[in-house]
């Protein structure tokens, strides 16, 4: 029997809410939200001695659930060039225009996101469960943000990204627009370290090392937020890469060899309703 349970059984907190017209029937109502002994123990271990912040519903009248916090990502994955017609890349021009990100949801049409090799979108695309909101019982407290590219990608192909396009943040349509700057600036943490070596014959003695990296492949590198990113749920948001066709310093047009997979990465703690 746990601490909780003893309380409960001596009714000290039936009686005390009861005095304060806070149990359930009298109009309020406050639940309780008992974490295992072990679980708390090991909270403790990992913040350094720190107590572990317990949630519970609140005042069941006031709309609060009660849920349990993890650790976990949101993310959401684009194809460039823009191609929905078929999958050949012929020229590979990027578009300028706004690519939006977080927008479109799981099972949701592939095209939505710049596929035409998959007919609806999984999880290795995104796991937003609808696009541009958080649902209901849902909310997100999110610390990181890193941008990444697929471990196929060519090196130069990546390089060109990096520098013609811009993030930015959008939450409730416009209400609150916060400008990231260059791509280069989030480092994505995850991926393939190394370097690319492009030889043309096997007797070649010179060879070209390509190498394009926006960051290191360790989640250490993802650029942290000081104050979290608050989401809650039924808010709307997404991410914006905005997409120049040439690149500022030469005005070279961007011409992709192959098709690019670009990620947009969000990590923190995410609140999940509990079943009553």
């Amino acid at each position: 029997m746990t601490e909780m349970e003893r309380v409960r059984k001596w009714g000290v907190v039936d009686q005390f809410l009861k005095r304060l017209g806070l149990q359930p029937g009298q109009g309020g109502g406050i639940r309780f939200l008992d974490n295992p002994t072990d679980e708390i123990d090991h909270l403790i271990a990992r913040t350094g001695g720190r107590l572990p912040k317990l949630y519970a519903s609140g005042q069941a009248q006031a709309g609060g659930v009660v849920g349990r916090v993890e650790e976990n990502y949101l993310y959401s994955t684009r194809r460039f060039p823009l191609n929905t017609a078929n999958n050949t890349i012929s020229s590979g021009a990027v578009a300028a225009q706004d690519y939006n990100f977080f927008s479109f949801g799981f099972g949701d049409v592939g095209t939505q996101a710049g596929y035409f090799s998959i007919a609806s979108l999984g999880y290795l695309q995104t796991n937003m469960a609808s696009g541009g909101a958080i649902p209901n019982g849902r909310a997100f407290r999110m610390f990181d943000l890193g941008v990444s590219f697929n471990a196929g990608a060519k090196a130069a192909d990546i390089a060109q990204l990096l520098d013609v396009c811009n993030l930015r943040f959008d939450k409730q349509g416009g209400a609150l627009v916060i400008q990231h700057g260059p791509l280069i600036y989030w480092p994505g943490g995850v991926g393939v370290s190394g370097f690319a070596a492009n030889s043309t014959t096997a007797s070649t003695t010179t060879i070209n090392v390509q190498n394009a990296s926006n960051g290191l492949a360790a989640l250490s590198n993802v650029r942290r937020f000081k104050s979290p990113r608050v989401l809650n749920a039924n808010e709307k948001f997404m991410y914006v890469v905005t997409a120049l066709a040439s690149t500022p310093n030469s005005q070279t047009a961007v011409a992709l060899s192959d098709f690019v997979e670009m990620r947009v990465g969000l990590f923190g703690q995410v609140l999940d309703a509990i079943a009553q």
